[in-house]
């Protein structure tokens, strides 16, 4: 995990998932730490409004509609350079490549919240 501070005030977030409940799950638990989440359902979509609305944190699933979010992470870096990306995703074996390509951290899913929150605070 990245050492870049974390303060939920007046933080904003990204959730790129095509999983309509992961984005609503984690909206809830950024919602109770104040943090304003914004979701997208596609990479196009998530990349263009990370590079909008530079958000503190961007959560980035792997598998979307539109292609493999841990190849897109050097074009988010790019457009968001400051926000924090955390890579969640089922397959847990993509955890030191997503590091190495640029993640903050990384979540395996089922989603774990005790881990969220970690990241959040």
């Amino acid at each position: 995990m990245s050492n870049k501070a974390f303060s939920s005030s007046n933080q904003k977030a990204v959730i790129i998932d095509d999983e309509i409940d992961t984005c609503l799950l984690l909206g809830m638990v950024l919602k109770r730490f104040g943090i304003v989440s914004l979701r997208a359902h596609t990479l196009e979509e998530g990349l263009q409004k990370a590079t909008d609305e530079q958000p503190t944190i961007i959560f980035l699933d792997n598998n979307l509609p539109d292609g493999i979010g841990i190849e897109q992470i050097k074009k988010f870096r790019e457009k968001a350079p400051a926000s924090r990306l955390v890579m969640i995703t089922a397959m847990s074996g993509l955890r030191d490549r997503a590091l190495l390509s640029g993640a903050d951290g990384f979540v395996e899913k089922p989603l774990d919240m005790t881990k969220i929150e970690k990241i959040i605070v």
